[in-house]
């Protein structure tokens, strides 16, 4: 397959963010390619062009979200010095606190076509396969930080599980608490923010 021009980049985008826009302002029953097309301003042949069902359309939203969530991850593992097993837990806490600020629309997007499409091997394969990086760093770690570390992630899943839903309803003291505990205190190391002193013990 030939690499796309930086205008199809750029048409396939503006089809995916009304695909979203839809999802998240109308919900999923109401994405079809008569209304993308209305709301990307383009053609419906425009858009058949690039996605030539609604299918395909929904294999490259699980895409768009798979590559979300890499982005994502990478972005904050970048705001913390150690190594890679020390930078997950950190940049995952810090990952949600910016997700409850804002989560630009990926909460109700990925509540509505997760569920909808969870055993469709094909469509769930790039979200999967994000899952199973995941994991499979986790047990490379040393065994002394591999159920640690596992419970944590399960335990923040469970917070952007919450938000998604919309009972996250912890105050955020107990929160604060809560991520500090993992961050600090539950696995035998973890990385520092980066231009974060040491605090030195004696």
């Amino acid at each position: 397959m030939l690499p796309l021009s930086p205008k199809a980049q750029r048409t396939r985008r503006t089809i995916l963010e009304a695909s979203k826009k839809i999802i998240i302002d109308e919900g999923l029953n109401a994405l079809s390619m008569d209304r993308v097309s209305a709301v990307a301003k383009l053609s419906k042949g425009a858009v058949m062009y690039h996605f030539h069902s609604k299918r395909a359309l929904i294999r490259a939203l699980f895409q768009d979200y798979a590559d979300h969530l890499d982005a994502e991850l990478r972005e904050h593992e970048a705001l913390f010095d150690g190594t890679s097993d020390e930078t997950l837990v950190p940049a995952y806490v810090d990952w949600f606190k910016d997700f409850v600020k804002d989560d630009k629309g990926w909460a109700t997007v990925g509540m509505l076509l997760l569920p909808a499409y969870c055993y469709d091997d094909e469509i769930m394969a790039p979200v999967r396969e994000w899952y199973r990086n995941i994991y499979a760093r986790i047990e490379a770690m040393p065994v002394e930080r591999r159920a640690r570390t596992v419970m944590a992630i399960m335990m923040l899943e469970g917070f952007f599980n919450n938000h998604k839903l919309g009972i996250d309803l912890l105050s955020p003291a107990v929160k604060e608490e809560t991520w500090s505990y993992v961050s600090n205190d539950f696995l035998p190391k973890d990385a520092k923010r980066k231009g974060q002193p040491e605090v030195k013990t004696e």
